[in-house]
């Protein structure tokens, strides 16, 4: 941790500060190319082995940002395409459409020659397409007068790279030689800062013809697909829902619009985010830009997966991140990074929220203040008899609080050397986990991973023997878990892990913002998602 002194008081009477919204080094020259476009913002690609299918797909989503991209390449039966195609397209009223045809050597599903490639692309132009995507390897194959039977057409030449992102200069020079409209650079993003190579690349031929689209694939390269359109992108891609994406990391059109409102973003955009090595499976980015929209913050909450810290760093360091979220397996190492710590978290040993004042990097443990606020409603933590069940990162935060509030804790886990180690740094007391469910308590916290989905026919431990007012499950997805529903069949209070996660979701908004959450909208945002489960 740096040398940085701060004036602050402990979280609960911290007053929260407030920082502008306005960056003192705004690109204000630049246009904004959303409110100038006339086309579409976002393209949702359908794949299907029939265009029925894909027309069902097509009518999930709808809109005038949106158009479509048929990828052809999935279609099992090219018979009478023309005149099928164009049937679906006036039932769908005619919307902008690409036509894909991607041939097997590029990553897609067509084994036929160019030449009967080109025939599929020429039938949907006739069918009222008007646009095609073609990849650069069909033009390498065919020489680029190849190109001259689509002219009628918005053509886009692409390259795609689904092993790793290579330096782009050469790529681009390679594409933007060609006599076309727009260009895409579509590549495996190992990492996050993957994302920097495709901003920088964007912001260099921002307003160079011809266009270009460029992103990340996987769930590293979602910040390269959420902020595609403030980058400069002339348009981003999406699905048509959940399990329908056709390329790593494309998530659906309906989640870039209702939750990350990637077409209302500009240059005054702030960022924030999420890190761990799970961020893209997060219900925070849901509840976080909800609380954002409805509080009418200019700002965007990004998932950023990586298994590396460093790597999130660069990226955060460099795109000037106001603040963010630490998950697993990081909630530790970021101590190292930060300017100033709330003395609790520097006590816990693990820092979950970061948020950044006059260039400073601050350190809270919300996680710790989440579980004292949602047993305060329940019990008079001073006294009270508290059993934990685990030892890892969620036990400690849950320990440390509750020791601080007065509570007597116990302390069971599987790995009888870690609670020992726990308790003996908080004055605890040891439960062997074999007798934990004989103990007469007040509560009892469930701070594992048991009972999580998939596995939601485990529970920690039985109750049929354990003396409890309160039983509160760390856990929330599913919201009704095994171990909750043992406490409400025995008439005992149940706390789902939904409302520490919306309470500690809620101070850190407050931490950044300085306005109140709210909470009831933050909780209703995390349901919808847990309702729809990504697939990244």
């Amino acid at each position: 941790m740096l040398p940085y002194k701060a004036n602050f008081l402990p979280f609960r009477a911290q007053r929260l500060y407030s920082h502008s919204f306005e960056p003192a080094n705004l690109e204000a020259a630049e246009d904004n190319h959303l409110a100038k476009s006339t086309g579409p913002h976002i393209f949702v690609s359908l794949a299907a082995p029939s265009l029925n299918e894909m027309e069902v797909q097509a009518a999930r989503v709808g809109g005038a940002s949106i158009g479509y991209e048929l990828r052809l390449d999935a279609l099992q039966d090219y018979g009478d395409l023309e005149t099928r195609l164009h049937q679906m397209l006036l039932r769908l009223h005619v919307p902008q459409t690409i036509a894909t045809c991607r041939r097997s050597e590029a990553g897609g599903s067509f084994h036929g020659t160019v030449q009967e490639q080109a025939g599929v692309l020429a039938a949907a132009l006739r069918a009222g397409c008007q646009w095609v995507d073609v990849e650069i390897e069909s033009v390498d194959r065919a020489g680029s007068s190849w190109l001259k039977q689509f002219q009628a057409a918005k053509v886009i030449v692409s390259y795609h790279n689904y092993h790793r992102t290579p330096a782009l200069g050469r790529i681009h020079h390679r594409l933007a030689r060609l006599p076309v409209p727009f260009i895409k650079i579509a590549c495996r993003a190992s990492k996050l800062r993957d994302n920097l190579v495709i901003l920088d690349l964007l912001k260099k031929h921002r307003r160079r013809t011809p266009r270009l689209v460029a992103l990340g694939l996987g769930a590293p390269g979602l910040p390269s697909r959420l902020l595609g359109l403030k980058w400069g992108c002339p348009f981003i891609y999406a699905s048509a829902g959940e399990h329908l994406g056709v390329a790593p990391g494309q998530l659906p059109a309906e989640t870039m619009r209702a939750v990350y409102h990637v077409d209302h973003l500009d240059q005054r955009t702030q960022l924030f985010g999420v890190v761990g090595s799970r961020a893209s499976m997060s219900m925070s980015p849901a509840m976080q830009n909800a609380a954002f929209q409805a509080k009418r913050v200019n700002a965007i909450y990004l998932p950023c997966e990586t298994n590396q810290l460093s790597d999130f760093l660069v990226l955060a360091r460099k795109k000037g991140f106001m603040g963010f979220s630490v998950t697993m397996p990081f909630k530790s190492a970021i101590i190292r990074e930060l300017d100033w710590l709330e003395p609790l978290a520097a006590r816990i040993g693990a820092c979950n929220t970061v948020a950044v004042q006059h260039g400073k990097w601050m350190g809270w443990n919300t996680d710790a203040a989440a579980v004292v606020e949602v047993l305060t409603k329940r019990l008079r933590l001073a006294g009270s008899r508290i059993l934990i069940l685990g030892a890892g990162g969620a036990a400690r935060a849950a320990a440390y609080a509750l020791r601080a509030e007065g509570a007597v804790v116990f302390i069971a886990a599987r790995r009888e050397s870690a609670a020992r180690r726990l308790a003996g740094a908080i004055s605890a007391q040891v439960v062997p986990w074999s007798s934990a469910d004989g103990l007469d308590v007040d509560a009892v916290i469930n701070a594992t991973p048991v009972g999580m989905a998939p596995y939601v026919d485990a529970s920690p431990i039985e109750l049929a023997r354990l003396r409890a007012r309160v039983v509160f499950d760390m856990v929330y997805h599913p919201l009704q878990t095994r171990f909750l529903a043992q406490a409400r069949g025995r008439g005992l209070i149940a706390i789902s892990g939904l409302e520490m996660l919306v309470a500690q979701g809620a101070r850190q908004f407050e931490i950044w913002t300085g306005q109140a959450a709210p909470r009831a909208l933050m909780e209703q945002a995390v349901r919808q998602s847990l309702s729809q489960p990504a697939a990244v």
